[in-house]
């Protein structure tokens, strides 16, 4: 339901923009558009945003809120770790045409930074080396943020059209075409939990050979 000017707030705003962001994708957000969904006219919104990079800054930091673990938590290295790519993993799934949002979000706002600076925390605590505990990050967040871009793709280009496309040439494709539609789906979230304790595994057994 649209909203009215005098429940305009900038918490409001966000909610708003990721709404119009999971429905219609990130290139259809613009401030008209926004307006529209809040019942205001478009002037209304720079009262509280100065611009539109403003309002996907804030939507990217309402996100990165969501990833964040408990910084005084206790436990093994990996089940801490484990937490913190399950949260983001979460979020990617939860919010898949936000995707550039989330990626960049990491970096560049104070809750991605957190996030980042308790799993270097971790990482580091636990006897990693800094250039181990960077490539620890670089590749569980490939395998995280990776699944994500699956399923925006699905999104984006559906499985349908993906083999209606290839109708006709089984000649040329015919494994693609034996495959189907499960090229195109990615729908088995149990695969990324599985994905990311063989990950920890294997980063458990470098730690212990290096020590």
């Amino acid at each position: 339901m649209a909203g009215t000017r005098e429940h305009l707030s900038r918490p409001r705003i966000v909610e708003l923009a990721l709404d119009i962001i999971d429905t219609k994708g990130l290139p259809a957000l613009n401030m008209r558009r926004l307006a529209a969904s809040a019942g205001v006219k478009p002037m209304s919104l720079y009262h509280h945003y100065p611009n539109k990079e403003a309002i996907l800054g804030a939507v990217a930091e309402s996100i990165a809120a969501a990833a964040l673990g408990d910084p005084h938590a206790f436990g093994p290295w990996q089940e801490r770790t484990r937490l913190l790519f399950v949260g983001l993993y979460e979020l990617v799934q939860a919010h898949p045409r936000a995707l550039p949002l989330i990626t960049t979000g990491v970096l560049r706002t104070p809750s991605g930074r957190r996030w980042m600076e308790e799993l270097m925390d971790v990482l580091l605590e636990a006897g990693f080396t800094p250039d181990a505990a960077a490539r620890v990050y670089h590749l569980l967040g490939a395998f995280t943020l990776g699944l994500g871009y699956a399923q925006l793709l699905s999104l984006e280009v559906p499985a349908e059209t993906i083999v209606g496309e290839l109708t006709g040439h089984w000649a040329d494709y015919p494994n693609l075409l034996r495959v189907g539609l499960q090229l195109a789906i990615w729908d088995q979230p149990a695969d990324f939990a599985t994905g990311l304790d063989v990950l920890l595994a294997r980063f458990a057994e470098e730690l212990d050979g290096a020590g």
